[in-house]
């Protein structure tokens, strides 16, 4: 909280938080009383199905993940000021006989029948980019990565789940895949729409971000602390990341 602080609950219009595993945030007290102090808090909750499995394995399972949403919608105000990540889509093989993947309707359809109930309107997803320090830790950890043809994870999308979400009245985004949607995962139009004032939101492009990221600038507060959920396609800092090698070409 001391980054939050410095910059002062006055000059946040809204905090954005990623996680796997909210539940720091239903049950620690101190951190919901400072949260409550700021004007709007949107919540990146990511679901990809997997947790729990040798690819996640201390990611929280995604029904205990799916049971504190209205826990978090009471405390967000609003379920719209949740977006659930069905990301990364991924596709594996582990230990040679162990198939694990989220590039599944019947478990995408899990997940958002969940979320429907819940009230939450809006689902963001992607496909895994393999960086070399991934792609060897994957081999390292006998994970054989099945890479898909970026027009047949379009297809998945276009006439599957895209289906599936608007079926229920959903919106489905994508984030980093062109000719599919072009909204960001943070939104200043969309934010300054939940703002319990209605107060404006910035929205000039982060140019610091991919080419095809369609993101609103924001301040990352955030800092590179290894990450104790070990999810092996990590882009990040896994705590099973100790040699140099995975750092020097992320």
């Amino acid at each position: 909280m001391k980054r939050l602080e410095e910059i002062g609950k006055e000059n946040i219009h809204t905090l954005v938080i990623w996680t796997k595993n909210p539940q720091k945030i239903i049950e620690n007290k101190g951190l919901r009383k400072y949260l409550k102090s700021i004007d709007q808090i949107y919540l990146l909750l990511t679901v990809t199905g997997l947790g729990g499995t040798p690819l996640e394995p201390e990611a929280p399972e995604p029904d205990r993940v799916l049971k504190a949403l209205p826990d978090l919608t009471e405390f967000l105000g609003s379920p719209l000021r949740i977006v659930i990540r069905y990301d990364p889509l991924i596709d594996v093989v582990y230990d040679k006989n162990v198939h694990l993947s989220n590039i599944d309707s019947n478990l995408f359809q899990n997940v958002l029948d969940s979320v429907n109930q819940n009230g939450i309107r809006r689902i963001i997803t992607s496909y895994v980019t393999v960086y070399p320090k991934v792609k060897r830790r994957l081999d390292k950890y006998n994970f054989q990565i099945i890479d898909h043809p970026l027009s047949e994870i379009k297809d998945f999308i276009l006439k599957k789940i895209i289906l599936q979400t608007e079926k229920l009245g959903m919106e489905l985004s994508t984030c980093v895949l062109p000719e599919i949607t072009k909204k960001g995962c943070i939104d200043g139009n969309l934010l300054t729409e939940l703002h319990p004032r209605k107060e404006p939101c910035s929205t000039v492009k982060d140019k610091t971000q991919r080419k095809s990221c369609h993101c609103t600038k924001s301040v990352d507060i955030g800092i590179w602390f290894p990450c104790y959920h070990n999810c092996f396609y990590c882009y990040g800092s896994p705590t099973f990341q100790s040699s140099d090698s995975e750092k020097k070409d992320s």
